[in-house]
């Protein structure tokens, strides 16, 4: 049984009782006056297509996660849908490698192949200590509406690679310890997953993760959010605290010594904007969620990195999500307070845009792996390379 644990935070905006909900009000009209008018960061390079759907013998290409190895190597991952777009079906896990920080990339390959049957949801992770690259993954052969009716199931995969990600040892069916009794779907990330590198819990693996909980009375049901932590390489796993009811897709990032960040995406009781949360044991008991009304997002995965802080214990963090309208306008945005509150940085793209990922290459570049195109977010997944100053 988890016990309870009293959670000592910085004071959130929404929270503090001088400003109050009018001056809360005025904050968020502000920030949406401001509009377009940020400086955008400067971009190093034209996005580069590194998925098209319709090639290499794939209708479509979805879900992209991207990390970056101790050897300075990109590791650029995507679901290669076969027959057509939907999330289930034959789909297998791809990988792209880039050796020179995203300038070029390798061909195309194929790293799990679960025959008709569906291998996705790719979440990658890095140990900074051993450098061995660990990739998370779900494994299915029912639709998710199967699954949520409880006709069909779905099973949490861990593989590793010590060769940044040119080969890869089989997958280890993790699920006895991922999931609890009376979960049904089930997803990791989609995005990347983090190694705790400051405080007490320096070294640990921490999952972002997301299902669905349902009661004895057969009806009732709701999506929720997790994480899942392992203090011994992989071998063991804890499941952490789920979140309200609605939270999905997530990342997780470190804001400095023993604090995490989950950034949320909201499936349901939406108020059209991202969720927050935010652990000190490092990832096992997390403070209530709230929503972030300065960083507007529709109904959509987003991601979260930290990157080191200039003299200062908190880590700088940046986040990106589409702004809308729609899947659209895939916004990155910036928080030096620990999450407490953001600026835009820069707009990606102003086309359709959906799912992202973002990678430090260095202290001042980001990378960022999403979903784009013309008509559709959907037609390829770019890798846009740009300076956060």
């Amino acid at each position: 049984m988890i016990r309870y644990m009293k959670f000592e935070m910085p004071p959130s905006l929404s929270r503090n009782p001088i400003i109050g909900p009018f001056a809360i009000a005025l904050l968020v009209l502000n920030l949406f006056a401001v509009g377009e008018t940020y400086a955008e960061a400067r971009l190093d390079q034209p996005a580069m297509p590194l998925f098209v759907s319709g090639e290499g013998g794939y209708n479509t290409f979805r879900i992209p996660a991207i990390v970056r190895t101790t050897n300075d190597t990109l590791l650029a991952f995507a679901e290669g849908r076969v027959a057509g777009s939907a999330d289930h079906g034959d789909v297998d896990l791809v990988l792209r490698r880039s050796i020179d920080n995203g300038a070029t990339w390798s061909d195309l390959h194929v790293i799990r192949d679960n025959g008709k049957n569906q291998a996705g949801n790719p979440c990658p992770l890095v140990d900074r200590h051993s450098g061995r690259v660990y990739l998370f993954f779900c494994k299915s052969s029912h639709s998710e509406r199967q699954v949520l009716n409880g006709t069909g199931s779905r099973d949490v995969h861990m593989m590793t690679s010590d060769d940044d990600g040119q080969t890869w040892m089989q997958p280890i069916n993790i699920s006895e310890m991922a999931k609890k009794p009376n979960w049904r779907w089930y997803a990791t990330g989609p995005c990347s997953a983090i190694q705790i590198q400051t405080g007490k819990y320096a070294g640990r693996l921490v999952l972002p993760v997301n299902h669905s909980i349902h009661y004895s009375d057969g009806r009732r049901w709701e999506y929720r959010c997790h994480s899942l932590v392992s203090d011994d390489q992989g071998k063991t796993w804890q499941i952490g605290e789920s979140s309200a009811p609605g939270g999905s897709e997530t990342q997780i990032a470190e804001v400095g010594p023993d604090l995490l960040i989950q950034d949320i995406r909201m499936q349901t009781h939406r108020k059209g904007y991202r969720a927050v949360r935010f652990s000190n044991d490092g990832g096992l008991h997390w403070s209530e969620l709230t929503h972030d009304p300065s960083r507007p997002c529709p109904k959509c995965q987003g991601t979260i990195i930290a990157v080191p802080g200039e003299r200062s214990r908190l880590n700088r963090l940046i986040s990106a999500n589409p702004k809308g309208p729609g899947r659209s306008h895939l916004t990155v945005y910036e928080s030096r307070d620990g999450g407490e509150q953001w600026r835009a940085l820069a707009t990606i793209t102003k086309s359709p845009a959906a799912y992202s990922d973002l990678v430090s290459i260095s202290n001042n570049q980001i990378g960022c792996l999403f979903e784009t195109g013309q008509e559709s977010p959907y037609e390829r997944i770019d890798f846009q390379r740009f300076d956060i100053e």
